[in-house]
Formats: structure tokens, sequence, C-alpha cells
């Protein structure tokens, strides 16, 4: 049997092997621990990288290497300089001026111009309708249709020809019978306004001739007063087909009409007869429930929304007759005031 190989100084190759590997290792150990050392991160007495680093699972633990780290006392001056020197900038930085407020400015703690009192009531929440717009002569002393020494009578009478030959609405102007321009005192104190003629007064050409007109006739003599007394008018001259309610446009088409009627006039009441009328002539999307029940400024007389008096009919309960009767009599107060 022969020997192994040997190596020159008659050890095994193997033992050879492992002696230089264990040489190595000390030496780089050493080596790491000078040169870690020369810059004060570890001291020589740190562990051998071979010995396990403690787990930081703690969140209160340190982590691995931080303990015994100290920083050189050149980097420990650099950072002092820094953080005084940061101090004297931050002492000397001027602060931001303040915004002076407004020389008319309140106190910061005054209460808005336009609140009410601290013991006021709290006030009504009611949605003002909108503005009528004005049209020619609106409002004036005068109307134009009275110049030359016109009479009322003179006036409405021509308004009554110009109706019959209008032909602004296509659709009304060729399913119409007669034009309803509207009749009664040219004096009157009290105006009434519906929405448009039905078949009776498209035959007659008469506003409010059909039932409700009765109903209407009835409801003038509650408040003591006939119907030669006042003017009856509608919005729109000429029926709507079906009795529909009459198109936006065939209200504005109209307006000019109604507009001059009242000029010449000068009712000190109208009152608006249904939803319709009162939306229109207040231009509001209110219904006549909210509406009605008080005054209304208009075209320099007083509107007071209510019922119409088909509505009526359709709903003749207590309730509805003593509403209308109420705005009548709130009406007729007004005319006596």
């Amino acid at each position: 049997m022969t020997d192994p190989p040997r190596t020159a100084n008659g050890t095994h190759p193997k033992q050879e092997l492992e002696r230089l590997a264990r040489n190595l290792r000390l030496r780089l150990e050493g080596e790491g621990r000078a040169g870690l050392a020369a810059v004060g991160r570890i001291p020589e007495t740190a562990p051998r990288a071979t010995e396990p680093a403690p787990r930081a699972t703690d969140p209160g633990a340190e982590a691995p290497g931080d303990a015994n780290l100290e920083p050189l006392p050149e980097a420990r001056a650099a950072e002092a300089a820094k953080r005084e020197l940061d101090a004297a900038v931050a002492a000397r930085a001027p602060a931001p001026p303040a915004e002076a407020p407004p020389a008319d400015a309140p106190p910061p703690d005054a209460p808005p111009a336009d609140a009410p009192p601290a013991d006021a009531p709290p006030a009504r929440q009611e949605r003002a309708p909108a503005v009528h717009v004005k049209g020619p002569g609106l409002f004036d002393d005068s109307s134009p249709d009275l110049e030359d020494g016109v009479s009322k009578e003179e006036a409405l009478e021509r308004i009554v020809k110009e109706v019959a030959a209008c032909r602004r609405c296509p659709e009304l102007a060729a399913g119409r019978t007669n034009t309803v321009p509207g009749q009664g005192d040219p004096n009157a104190q009290l105006m009434f306004i519906g929405e448009g003629p039905g078949a009776d007064e498209d035959l007659q050409g008469v506003a409010f001739v059909g039932r409700a007109g009765q109903l209407l006739t009835k409801m003038v003599a509650a408040i003591e007063m006939t119907r030669d007394e006042v003017f009856i008018a509608n919005i729109v001259k000429c029926r709507p087909p079906g009795n529909r309610r009459p198109e936006p446009e065939e209200c504005a088409n109209c307006a000019p009409y109604l507009a001059r009627q009242i000029e010449i006039i000068r009712p000190k009441v109208i009152v608006a007869l249904g939803g319709t009328a009162a939306q229109y002539l207040l231009q509001t999307h209110d219904g006549i429930t909210r509406l009605r029940g008080r005054f209304y400024p208009y075209m320099g007389a007083k509107l007071m929304p209510t019922f119409h008096p088909a509505y009526v009919l359709r709903n003749y309960v207590t309730d509805t007759r003593k509403k209308v009767y109420n705005d009548l009599k709130m009406a007729r107060a007004e005319l006596d005031a």
C-alpha cells in the first residue's frame, strides 16, 4: 500500500489547505477591525463576524451594529456649529408683516351689518315674485292710447278691433269663432283677469259667460258689486284648441293688448283668476295655493291671486269657497280703503 502524497513541508495537502484558509480568515478579520476602528465606528473588541447579530424584532430594540457607535470629535464639533448657525439665522430673520384690515372694516366680533337684533323673532321666509317686464307706457301718468283727447271707451274699442284682426298665433286664429277681448266698465276700480276663453266665450265673443262665468257673477255679487261695475278680461284673447292651457308664446303675443287695457282702465285692484293667469302676470312658477291670499304690486295696482271659478266648480267644498270669499273680501276692503 502506497503512502498518500505530501507537500514540501511534509504535511498532507488537505491539512495544508485548511491551514491556509484559517490564516486567511484571521487576517481578513483583523484588517477589518483595524480599518473600522480607525474611523471611530466600532471598537477593537467588536464581536467577530462569525457571531450571529441580535435580531431587532422588538420596536424598542437597538438595530445590529448600533451599540457603542459614537461619531468622531470633529464630526460632533461640526454638527454643533451648524446648529448654532441655523439658530442665529432664524433669530435674525424678520417676521412676515401681518395683513392690516381695511380702514372701514368692523371689529372681528361685530355682527353683520344686516343682522337682525338678537331678540328679534325669526323672519318668515317668502319667495318674492319675479318683476314684471316693463312695456311701452307702463307706469306712466297716461296711456298713449288716450292721447289727443281720445276717451277710454274709444281707446278700448280700438283694441277690440286690433284683436279681431290679429293673426299672431296661427293655430288660435285658425280655430276661433270669435275673439274675446274683454268687456266691462272703462272706469272700473276692480278688474278680473282669467286664463283664456272657453267654448261658450268663443261662440259669444264675451269673457266668462259659461258655467264658470255664472259662478264669477255670484262671486262679484258676494262683495256687493255687479259685473257692470268691473272689467273682465283674459290673458289670451282667443280660445286655445280643446280648452288647453295657453302656450307661453301665445300669452306673450296677447300681452300688449292686456297691458294697454290695464293702462287705459287703471284699476285699483286686479284679481287674477287661477294659476295660469297669476303665474304669467307675476312671472313666477309658484302655484296658486301659495300665491293666493295676499297682494302683489302690479302696474300701479294691487294684484290678488285666487282660485279660478272652474276650479271651484270642480272642488265645490266649503274650504275652497271660503278661501275664495276671503280673497274677494280683501280685494273689496282695498277698494274701500
